[in-house]
């Protein structure tokens, strides 16, 4: 027992000697890291291709929030903080100071100005040049709610039952992106790529007129397609930046 005392004594004193300093240090962020600025995601006039769903393109602002989150995720994984994105909510902070244009293009000027009043590098613009909705089979909820009408002697639940088609329906969607230097107003390069999901099972009422915003299927859809321009646009970034600070 005095042993085992004796090794416990030496043990802690060992590590009250071993100064703070030595613990590990979490990585400095990189302060010399260009910095980047994702604007709105305007919807391009005629994108929503094919819906009966009004109310889907009342939700571009919501659809915009998720794809500036999408790019900014993606872009600082991919870069490895080798460039920095300023959060959205530094943007919503100038939206007083300027009017951006409501249709698929932005106009330069005001992508510059933009650039300036944040102090970034580069900004990159983006659109939605189109979300196109396709049936590609149905499956009507009425019959299902006759049955449930007999089976229960409630007619008020069969109609309840049956208020509801399932469709299978396919979504595309194509985006447009920009990457421009704000010191020279160059475009260091423009990308589009389309994504995709097929048979994907939806919920439209029984008037076939209304169907909820799906937020998961917004993100099924794009998610690729960021995956996919990012390391294009931070390669593109990247290079201009060292190109500068070579000059």
């Amino acid at each position: 027992m005095k042993f085992r005392s004796l090794v416990l004594a030496l043990a802690a004193s060992l590590l009250v000697a071993v100064p703070a300093s030595a613990a590990p240090k979490a990585a400095a962020p990189n302060a010399a890291a260009p910095r980047l600025a994702i604007l709105d995601f305007k919807a391009a006039p005629g994108c929503w291709v094919g819906w009966r769903f009004g109310g889907w393109g009342n939700q571009m602002d919501t659809i915009s929030d998720q794809l500036r989150d999408l790019f900014t995720t993606e872009i600082v994984t991919v870069s490895h903080k080798r460039l920095r994105v300023i959060e959205r909510e530094r943007l919503q902070d100038i939206r007083n100071e300027l009017q951006f244009q409501q249709s698929g293009e932005v106009d330069t000027s005001t992508v510059l100005k933009v650039g300036k009043l944040l102090g970034v590098q580069f900004v990159m613009t983006g659109k939605v040049t189109r979300f196109a909705y396709k049936e590609s089979g149905i499956k009507t909820g009425w019959g299902v709610g006759a049955l449930v009408g007999r089976m229960t002697g409630d007619s008020l639940a069969g109609d309840v039952a049956g208020s509801v088609n399932i469709h299978k329906a396919s979504f595309t969607g194509r985006l447009d992106v920009r990457l421009i230097d704000v010191q020279t107003g160059e475009i260091l390069g423009a990308w589009k790529d389309d994504g995709k999901v097929a048979d994907h099972a939806v919920q439209i009422a029984g008037t076939g007129t209304e169907m909820s915003y799906d937020e998961e299927l917004v993100n099924k859809v794009f998610e690729p397609v960021v995956e996919r321009i990012t390391p294009k646009l931070v390669n593109a970034a990247l290079q201009a930046s060292n190109e500068g600070a070579g000059q």
